[in-house]
């Protein structure tokens, strides 16, 4: 799935990402960056795909007890998202130089790193599709359950977060697929109402 040239990025990424399943969640972002550049042919595989490979390692830098507390419906040190770009940042920095990325690409691919959680508008296409390959992870069953697992609550609960995230998404692509999911994560949820002895193992 990574490209040839992105896999020496992953490699070095990976020690920051053992972190809330950061390395799994990398992995479905970086999909979904990829379907996105398949209809914005205007953006820059080479800044978009190693940025989404470094954008969340900054939550390396972060107190473990301290994260699952950064975000979501039990946040409490929402300050901590700026802090994991701001390391994040420095991180994409030093893996880049070490890897022998130009100074010019590396300040681009880090451009959009910094902010791609706490700022809300697109800064450039690159930026936007960063972003919503970030989100769109969360809109998947894999996504799905490991929100439902952080914070303890119901699929449904999970599905009420999602809608609300869902007009944040940047690009209409990205929101076509987050709402597809949706749907069908809702679907597979209300099967009963149509089906009253469906199992609920499938």
């Amino acid at each position: 799935m990574l490209r040839e040239q992105d896999i020496n990025v992953w490699e070095a990424t990976r020690p920051f990402l053992d972190v809330r399943s950061n390395d799994e969640h990398t992995l479905f972002s970086y999909y979904w960056a990829k379907q996105l550049l398949d209809f914005y042919p205007d953006a820059d595989a080479d800044i978009v795909l190693p940025a989404i490979l470094l954008h969340d390692t900054g939550w390396k830098k972060i107190p473990i007890e301290k994260v699952l507390e950064s975000f979501g419906p039990k946040m409490k040190y929402p300050e901590l998202r700026r802090q994991h770009e701001v390391e994040g940042v420095a991180i994409a920095k030093q893996i880049l130089s070490d890897l022998g990325y130009s100074e010019h690409l590396s300040k681009q691919i880090c451009e959009i790193i910094d902010g791609h959680d706490t700022t809300k508008e697109a800064r450039s296409l690159n930026d936007s599709l960063l972003k919503d390959s970030d989100k769109l992870w969360r809109f998947t069953r894999h996504g799905n359950e490991t929100i439902q697992s952080w914070f303890d609550i119901s699929l449904s609960e999970v599905q009420e977060i999602l809608r609300n995230l869902l007009p944040t998404l940047l690009t209409e692509k990205g929101k076509l697929f987050a709402s597809q999911m949706l749907e069908i994560a809702e679907l597979k949820e209300n099967l009963t109402k149509y089906i009253p002895n469906v199992s609920a193992e499938r």
